[in-house]
């Protein structure tokens, strides 16, 4: 990463210039170093014409994965790396992938190490991910590494799914009875109220609640349809702005029930990749610094980004993760085990695993607790709207009954 600063001197003259670093803080290190104070700091994005995008759909979960398990094996294999991946590039079915692969094998051959050739799909490979191989040419460890990553990879991928799997059923459900509901409400509902308007009595309660919906859904459906984009494009906005963006990561992080489920996956991730990163060989305050990165909430990044400062200064990594006051004690207590046995990258996989294992939980139990919610709300609305219907009829017999 490349930073511009601004700093004094021990004169007090002012000096500009930029200095390459993993990170903000280890920038703001050296800088400090050479006898400057930092007035002002800013990342530099590097403007590279040799980065290239690729838009396949699927590509990003599904080469990294592909590419790290079966160059892996070869590499076990003692197959050199620029053979491996000619032998994986010529494995490859879909155009895209094979031209990506091509890339890094021409690259490779032309002596570019692969995590510099990786740099050019920062779509498709990550920080971590770049960051990994790139410690594991540099400690020879590459196959090693490689294994790590698949299988995190992997792991990553098993959870996505099963939160997916675990959502198809209950929007099924909706889409179908709000689908029911619509065709009520737009079709039988309108042709059963021109018989009640024809009626001298007075309607039910229920009856009057749905002609009044029914008239808004037929008359003002353009401003139903409408409220849901806007709502839908102002929330994306709302998340995109620096402020609201802050808001929202907090409210995940606070929200009943869904909140602490929220963290336990942030949680397994920052275990799971920092465990990792370690078995990889890459230095403990580099690592933190990493996986800051790819903590998707603000909130979490910057507690990860505060452990770095604290780790840096000489404070072990189990007080660190106390100072934050995101993680739960139970992390922090499973860390100072592993810093006292020198076994922490275990303990770190050890805790990613226990998360897993509750996440997994919580998945079955959210699935079989939505699927009958949902039923009964659906069972609900449609029974009231029959009730609304049958009502007026039930009063219609009775009068003809008399008569």
């Amino acid at each position: 990463m490349r930073f511009k600063y601004s700093a004094l001197n021990q004169t007090g003259k002012k000096e500009s210039g930029f200095i390459e670093a993993d990170a903000e803080v280890t920038a703001k290190g050296l800088i400090k170093n050479k006898g400057l104070y930092v007035v002002s700091i800013k990342e530099v994005q590097a403007k590279s014409s040799n980065k290239k995008k690729t838009f396949s759909f699927g590509i990003k979960h599904r080469l990294p994965i592909q590419l790290a398990r079966q160059l892996a094996s070869l590499l076990k294999g003692g197959v050199p790396l620029f053979q491996a991946l000619t032998i994986i590039t010529n494995q490859l079915d879909v155009e895209k992938e094979k031209e990506i692969a091509g890339y890094l094998r021409d690259q490779v051959r032309s002596g570019t190490p692969l995590s510099d050739a990786m740099k050019a799909y920062p779509n498709i490979f990550d920080e971590l991910f770049i960051y990994s191989v790139q410690a594991g040419e540099k400690s020879g460890a590459l196959d090693s590494i490689l294994t790590y990553q698949a299988n995190l990879l992997e792991s990553n991928a098993i959870v996505k799914g099963k939160i997916k799997a675990a959502l198809v059923y209950p929007m099924i459900m909706s889409v179908v009875g709000t689908g029911v509901v619509l065709f009520l409400i737009g079709y039988v509902v309108p042709m059963v109220i021109k018989i009640f308007e024809r009626m001298s009595q007075g309607l039910p309660l229920p009856t009057k609640i749905l002609i009044g919906i029914t008239n808004l859904v037929n008359n003002y459906y353009y401003i139903i349809f409408i409220i849901p984009v806007l709502l839908f494009f102002g929330f994306r906005w709302f998340r995109k702005n620096k402020k609201g963006k802050r808001i929202w990561h907090n409210f995940l992080l606070r929200a009943p029930v869904a909140g602490n489920f929220y963290l336990m996956v942030m949680i397994s991730r920052f275990t799971r990749i920092l465990g990792t990163l370690l078995k990889s060989g890459i230095p403990m305050l580099q690592a933190i610094i990493v996986v800051s990165g790819t903590m998707k909430n603000v909130i979490v990044s910057e507690a990860v980004m505060k452990m770095a400062e604290m780790v840096e200064g000489g404070t072990d990594l189990s007080t660190a993760i106390r100072g934050t006051g995101v993680f739960p004690s139970y992390v922090a207590d499973m860390v100072t085990v592993g810093e006292t046995s020198g076994n922490l990258d275990e303990m770190l996989t050890n805790v990613s695993e226990y998360y897993d294992a509750n996440i997994n939980q919580r998945i079955t139990a959210f699935t079989a607790m939505v699927e009958p919610v949902i039923i009964l709300s659906m069972g609900t609305v449609i029974a009231f709207v029959l009730v609304a219907i049958l009502l007026p009829l039930f009063e219609m017999n009775k009068i003809l009954i008399k008569k």
